[in-house]
């Protein structure tokens, strides 16, 4: 690269193996982390073979709407610099993988015969071999890029397999505020324990307002649960230390005592045993009732096909440096690629565009420039702290939330990504703010915008807040 940083790049870690509560304490929202255990075990490693991914994707359409572009220094999802085309899986994989298609070998065969012909003049012959040499130099320059913005369903089948997903959620998912026991505790184990915790005490709730709306007796754990039959009967009532049944039973008419024990009966099973989570004494609805595991939680937010994407881009392809606004996680399957990244602390070396800009996720930075004028316009570039990774296939990258990023594919390439939103007690960096705050002090200058309206104080903008 042309420019001249202040400090050489760290390289990203790689961890072999990890827990939940390690990835928590030390990666999430802090660094990014390469796994070098997890994908490489998973099934697209072993069966996403380009004809295969043709394949999967002829499955769910015809044909795809495929990122084109010339200028390979900026590769965005924008007019101005990127183009679409409608492609056929067959048509794209074999442009990005640079093999032929079936239609393309057919038209060169049956043209090759007609140029063997004996009547066939030669110059002709040259001008088309012309023709082919300049065509397959502009096809050799141009980028393909597929993004889907969700998993197509033949390939999701192949990630989210159940032993795939706990592997990867055993090493870094951890929901908000929970308790780890020790690593020798069987992961299943601690949840059954969690889980029967929560349903003892909604047991003992469903218990509590069973008695109360039915104003029927109360059981006190022992044979005094007639207590009230007796009153109604006229009998003595009993000692709630020291009641015998028998006494009771005496007392109270045979059609009162009939349905005293079935009731004493069904209170005695429910008070004793409800509480121990015995569902089948509880009403039919509690007992129907299931909470989430943290398996079926992590599922839904890490595995979810809506938000997973497909990335399958020719080699040299480049997404120029940007930030996302959630988890990520980078799954390569095929190929390699190269990534430059830096923390969100240095966005304000990064020159990103104005926040009222469709592009404000990017920076107006082109880190393979070579212009010096271009170079001294961003003097604070220098001043970042850059760390880079070259991601193999099998490994899988964990980018923070609001990490800027800079990708290169050095090889054709298919990686996977896996998003999840910032949760409840995640907070957006106070540097992320600062950075929308800046604008929105030029906006109100300019009279576009209210501060108090959007819910911005002085002490904000002067930086005094705390977020």
């Amino acid at each position: 690269m042309a420019w001249n940083f202040e400090s050489k790049p760290v390289e990203v870690k790689r961890a072999a193996g990890m827990t939940p509560d390690v990835f928590t304490s030390c990666y999430r929202n802090r660094h990014p982390i390469i796994l070098t255990n997890i994908v490489s075990t998973w099934k697209p490693i072993r069966a996403w073979s380009p004809a295969y991914i043709s394949q999967a994707l002829a499955q769910v359409k015809e044909k795809w709407t495929v990122f084109v572009a010339h200028d390979n220094q900026h590769f965005l999802n924008h007019p101005e610099i990127t183009k679409k085309v409608e492609m056929t899986p067959e048509e794209l994989v074999a442009s990005v993988f640079r093999t032929e298609s079936a239609q393309e070998t057919a038209l060169k065969t049956s043209c090759g015969k007609e140029n063997m012909s004996p009547g066939a003049p030669k110059s002709d012959a040259n001008e088309e071999n012309m023709t082919d040499k300049c065509t397959s130099e502009r096809e050799e320059k141009r980028r393909y890029y597929l993004r889907s913005f969700s998993m197509p369903d033949p390939l999701f089948q192949d990630i989210f397999i159940p032993s795939q997903a706990r592997r990867l959620l055993d090493s870094i998912y951890q929901l908000a505020n929970e308790q780890f026991l020790s690593e020798q505790d069987d992961w299943t184990e601690s949840e059954s324990k969690d889980i029967g915790e929560e349903f003892d005490k909604l047991a003992v709730r469903k218990c509590d307002s069973h008695e109360k709306d039915n104003h029927e007796v109360p059981s006190c754990g022992q044979s005094c649960s007639l207590e009230k039959v007796q009153e109604e009967a006229g009998a003595e009532t009993c000692n709630s230390n020291d009641c015998k049944q028998s006494a009771i039973v005496e007392e109270v008419t045979d059609r009162q005592t009939r349905e005293a024990l079935q009731y004493s009966d069904h209170e005695k099973e429910g008070a004793g045993e409800s509480c121990q989570l015995h569902t089948d004494t509880v009403d039919s609805s509690f007992a129907q009732m299931k909470l989430p595991t943290r398996f079926e939680i992590g599922c839904k937010r890490i595995f979810n096909q809506n938000t997973m994407q497909l990335w399958l881009g020719s080699a040299g392809n480049v997404t120029p440096l940007h930030y996302d606004r959630n988890h990520g996680l980078l799954s390569q399957i095929v190929g390699c690629k190269e990534l430059v990244l830096f923390s969100h602390e240095d966005t304000n070396n990064l020159y990103p565009y104005s926040s009222l800009s469709d592009r404000s996720h990017t920076s107006r930075v082109n880190l393979r420039t070579t212009d010096r004028e271009e170079i001294e316009r961003f003097p604070r570039v220098a001043e970042a702290q850059r760390y880079h990774c070259v991601l193999k296939p099998g490994e899988l990258l964990y980018i923070p939330p609001f990490w800027w990023h800079d990708v290169t594919s050095l090889d054709p390439c298919v990686s996977v990504t896996l998003p999840w939103d910032l949760e409840a007690h995640e907070d957006i960096p106070a540097c992320m703010w600062r950075h929308r705050l800046e604008f929105v002090s030029k906006e109100k200058d300019a009279g576009i915008c209210d501060m108090e309206d959007a819910g911005i104080s002085a002490e904000m903008l002067s930086g005094n807040a705390d977020y």
